[in-house]
């Protein structure tokens, strides 16, 4: 017996997108093959080719000195190499952001007596209204506190 036909719907066939023609496509298209590798498939491949880019040196005498010779740096500011296997940086050397203690927004200004950093006047009367346990509170959630 043979599977029966479904019955169509006049609204289903007015609103179904798939059926009407597209001539903004091109009909030519074809996908690209090459996808994006990932870090394990980079790490693999650049220590596979590694010996192969730069061999050692037959020579004994060569070889001596290549390899009793320390590795020159790359870069001569910190000595390090950017490899993908060495992912690690130097510390920037962009300041901080100054944030305020107690709301948490960018802070402009900063209380000479007590450190504390704040954004406006409402804060800073709230500040100067502090106990006098609540502004080291305050500086140690930042771990700016002074414990002497």
């Amino acid at each position: 017996m043979a599977p029966q036909p479904a019955p169509t719907n006049p609204l289903l066939e007015e609103l179904d997108f798939f059926s009407h023609p597209r001539p903004f496509k091109n009909p030519n298209y074809k996908a690209q093959l090459r996808r994006n590798k990932n870090l394990k498939q980079i790490l693999s491949e650049t220590t596979r080719t590694s010996g192969t880019s730069t061999p050692l040196p037959t020579d004994p005498a060569r070889l001596a000195n290549v390899t009793s010779a320390p590795a020159a740096p790359a870069d001569s500011a910190n000595g390090m190499q950017a490899t993908y296997q060495n992912i690690e940086s130097a510390p920037s050397t962009k300041r901080g952001n100054k944030w305020c203690d107690v709301t948490g927004l960018p802070a402009k200004y900063t209380d000479p007596k007590t450190k504390l950093r704040y954004v406006n006047g409402e804060v800073y009367k709230a500040v100067r209204q502090l106990p006098a346990g609540g502004a080291e509170g305050y500086l140690a959630v930042r771990g700016a506190n002074v414990i002497l």
